[in-house]
């Protein structure tokens, strides 16, 4: 775990490269939330600003994949490299992810 100290400072890191803060990489319609892949797809993580989920390994750039999204259930399950997360579907919409 971060200190309080050190999660301010990741925190305010980088905040200066993506311009406006409503701005992402991807153009329009080329980005979807993590909420809204399809079960067995494969994406990039292009944004996520949730700081516990960035500690844990979902930081941009990495490659995730979709095990389970029903609409019925709260819960997404994904996984990133050998570790399988259940997030929220609540912190799973602000996760943008590019396909492909």
């Amino acid at each position: 775990m971060l200190s309080n100290r050190n999660r301010m400072r990741l925190r305010n890191f980088g905040r200066h490269f993506n311009g406006r803060r409503g701005m992402g990489l991807c153009k329009q319609g080329q980005c979807l939330n993590l909420d809204k892949l399809p079960e067995g797809a494969d994406a990039y993580i292009t944004c996520n600003r949730n700081i516990k989920t960035i500690e844990r390994g979902l930081y941009m750039g990495m490659k995730i994949s979709m095990f389970r999204n029903d609409e019925n259930e709260p819960n997404v399950i994904v996984a990133v490299g050998d570790a399988r997360y259940v997030l929220d579907r609540r912190i799973a919409m602000d996760i943008k992810v590019r396909t492909g």
